[in-house]
């Protein structure tokens, strides 16, 4: 079998306009497992928010894998194990906080299944919860709440403020953190050198699995990484126009089952 191992983007990729699994789209992924492929879901999500989607894709039965904080943890889902995780110190946690209020943005991080923020009432705020079907938990003292693991410290503001100060918010921090906007009004705050390519290597490694049996999907520049990596890099009709560039093969949009059209092409047995 030439690819064994599948990562799909969520928003944009693997879920269409209405925030939906299609059922083409997934019973070609359930398919694929059934050959023995292993899929893991690639996402900027914290691992509560991708509960639902490895559901419907039934990973814990056919052993798959969930890639959140756009690869700082790498969960196994059957047996709940990491598989390898990059965390924030509370020190560099901390530092973002302040210079998040020297900019006056609402600041949230993550505990086992809640948003930490003491910005609760934060538009932006409510939005992330939403997407990823979480609670909001309001603390007094956002430093005072903080305690290891921290995955990612989340940003939030106005899209014109926040991409109008991005480069100046990231400046007394270099090299040392991976700081980038994955939306209009995100900030990510992560350990340095996260990115999906570089947990998506350490999973393929575990699994023994070589580089060019991997297979990506995905739309936006927080992919591009792992569509550069992956042996058949897939970028969705719908992508930026960066990603398409890189990509080895443009499929059809997020709305016309884009990953089951290339499925059908190369697995024998998927239907589109």
């Amino acid at each position: 079998m030439k690819y064994k191992l599948i990562a799909l983007d969520l928003d944009g990729t693997l879920k269409n306009s209405n925030n939906e699994i299609t059922e083409k789209t997934k019973n070609a992924l359930i398919k694929v497992q059934e050959l023995g492929v292993k899929i893991v879901l690639a996402s900027g999500r914290p691992t509560p928010g991708l509960r639902h989607e490895a559901n419907e894709l039934e990973l814990e039965k056919y052993e798959g894998y969930i890639l959140s904080f756009n690869g700082a943890r790498v969960v196994d889902v059957k047996t709940k194990d990491t598989i390898y995780e990059q965390t924030l110190t509370v020190e560099e946690a901390k530092k973002a906080y302040d210079r998040a209020k020297e900019f006056n943005l609402a600041c949230m991080t993550y505990s086992q299944d809640t948003i930490l923020t003491e910005d609760i009432g934060d538009e932006y705020v409510c939005v992330e919860a939403k997407i990823n079907d979480i609670e909001k938990q309001k603390v007094e003292s956002f430093k005072a709440c903080l305690k290891d693991p921290i995955h990612k410290v989340l940003l939030t503001g106005k899209p014109d403020y926040v991409a109008s100060i991005e480069e100046e918010f990231k400046q007394p921090f270099g090299d040392t953190l991976s700081i980038y906007r994955s939306a209009p009004f995100f900030i990510e705050v992560m350990a340095q050198g996260i990115d999906k390519a570089a947990s998506l290597d350490r999973l393929a490694q575990s699994l023994g699995i070589k580089q060019e049996e991997v297979m990506a999907f995905g739309d936006g520049f927080n992919d591009l990484s792992m569509i550069e990596y992956a042996g058949l890099g897939v970028a969705m009709e719908n992508a930026v126009e960066g990603v398409k560039e890189r990509a080895n093969v443009i499929t059809k949009s997020n709305d016309e089952d884009g990953i089951a059209y290339i499925l059908s092409q190369e697995f024998e047995g998927v239907e589109y």
